[in-house]
């Protein structure tokens, strides 16, 4: 498996991160999580097989996350250059029906029109999809929004797990327990009141208890000083670290 980081910032605009959006490679899919501001010209950026996508997971209906479906969508409508047949399938949570009939609306009925299909499915908490023979797809609950999930990705013995935006939960550590890597959101220094995220120190903890063997951090609404972060998590959390940055790669 290799992770591709697309945008490793949030809303705020950025000279160096685009909005949420990162791009797996599996033996037997290619998975594009989230779809934020940026990240689609990111995958030519970063030359990713975008044209090949088998599966794209929303994990929330927030701009920063989803905010270039429409123009994912029309990418693959007008800007295919290779032969294909296979399906683009759109996983996220209940509500995304309404969240693409309101995209045709505001972009034209043709916004899914394509040479190949492209379907959508909606999951549940705890649900559980094939994304290809070896490889599979479960989602939890996060506490952020009505919506919001969290993913992890199973290959031949191997696991990713990304938290899409979150506070902080000991259900959520179960539900990463293990896992080979950990890509987390790290909004903030300090906790903020009224906001559902992760702070530096929380997303360490949450690492650590869900024994992880490396943690990427992302989503920052802070300037990044890459020393000090590692010193920081590294307060709570034993394993790897790394600092996330648009366009790192990571082999697991």
């Amino acid at each position: 498996m290799k992770l591709t980081i697309l945008g490793s910032g949030t809303v705020v605009p950025s000279a160096t991160r685009k909005s949420s959006g990162y791009f797996l490679e599996l033996p037997d899919a290619s998975v594009m999580l989230d779809c934020g501001a940026g990240s689609v010209h990111a995958l030519a950026q970063f030359d990713l097989p975008w044209q090949r996508m088998s599966h794209l997971f929303v994990s929330h209906f927030h701009v920063d996350h989803i905010g270039e479906l429409a123009s994912l969508l029309t990418a693959f409508r007008v800007g295919m250059t290779v032969e294909r047949s296979e399906p683009l399938l759109i996983v996220g949570p209940k509500g995304l029906d309404r969240v693409i009939e309101g995209l045709k609306i505001a972009f034209g009925k043709k916004l899914l029109d394509s040479r190949f299909s492209i379907n959508t499915q909606m999951l549940e908490p705890g649900q559980t999809i094939d994304l290809g023979n070896d490889s599979r797809l479960s989602v939890a609950k996060t506490p952020h929004t009505i919506e919001s999930l969290a993913v992890r990705i199973e290959c031949r013995g191997k696991s990713i797990c990304y938290t899409g935006d979150t506070k902080y939960s000991e259900e959520l550590a179960a539900f990463f327990h293990k896992a080979n890597v950990l890509v987390s959101e790290c909004s903030y220094l300090e906790p903020r009141e009224g906001t559902k995220h992760l702070t530096v120190r929380e997303a360490a903890r949450l690492a650590a208890r869900a024994e992880v063997s490396r943690l990427v951090v992302s989503h920052f609404y802070f300037e990044v000083d890459e020393a000090r972060l590692k010193e920081e998590l590294r307060r709570e959390y034993s394993g790897e670290v790394i600092v996330g940055k648009d366009g790192l790669a990571v082999e697991i």
